[in-house]
């Protein structure tokens, strides 16, 4: 994270408005999946990809070690546990990084601090800022998150895995990065697979159609 002394009001400014961004699109989730954010079995599923990967601390940390340590710890983890952690930061830089652009478009449409948009005006926002080809980048790696994520949780002996990955962690300074895969971890090892299944067309259809309504399809 930039140093807080280095903040300009503009940034300030900025960050709030990405953070009203996220809030709304938070909301949005939480309106079209609201059956699976009350079921005991998947409800750390959806918080966790449909929240924590919005969150801007959390944004913030990954990147940051992403870019700083990755590299030291990749060739220690197993294959599936690195396509895993990569997908995931890979899903959060894409967020972090259209978060931001629809931030910028909310400030030069006259938003001021404080002022909460509606769905609908989020959605206008969504439209007009474009990147169609983005949002479908997105949403595709988002699913792959997702089945990766839920493959991996599935896999025999992969709580030693992650024991042996804590470790590494340890020692390479990067335990961020490792409690967040953890968390992906928790988030999708009680789904079962039917219910998982079920869960991935859904969102592979609200999702698809929501781009298409933005974009004319």
């Amino acid at each position: 994270m930039a140093d807080k002394k280095e903040e300009t009001p503009e940034n300030i400014l900025l960050r709030k408005a990405q953070e009203e961004i996220v809030r709304s699109q938070v909301e949005r989730f939480r309106k079209d999946y609201a059956d699976y954010f009350n079921r005991k079995d998947t409800e750390k599923l959806v918080k966790f990809f449909f929240e924590q990967i919005y969150d801007l601390e959390a944004q913030d940390t990954i990147i940051q070690i992403a870019i700083n340590t990755y590299q030291k710890v990749k060739n220690q983890l197993n294959e599936h546990t690195r396509e895993n952690l990569e997908n995931l930061i890979e899903l959060n830089r894409l967020t972090h990084a259209l978060d931001r652009k629809m931030a910028a478009l909310l400030i030069k449409k006259g938003w001021k601090e404080g002022v909460k948009i509606s769905l609908d005006e989020y959605f206008v926002l969504y439209k007009e800022l474009g990147m169609e080809a983005e949002r479908r980048e997105q949403l595709f790696v988002a699913l792959k998150c997702m089945l990766v994520s839920h493959q991996l949780a599935h896999r025999p002996f992969n709580e030693v895995l992650l024991k042996a990955a804590y470790g590494f962690a340890i020692m390479f300074g990067v335990m961020p990065l490792y409690h967040f895969a953890n968390d992906g971890y928790k988030a999708t090892v009680a789904v079962s697979k039917e219910v998982f299944n079920k869960f991935i067309d859904r969102v592979t259809e609200v999702e698809a159609g929501y781009i298409d309504n933005a974009f004319g399809r």
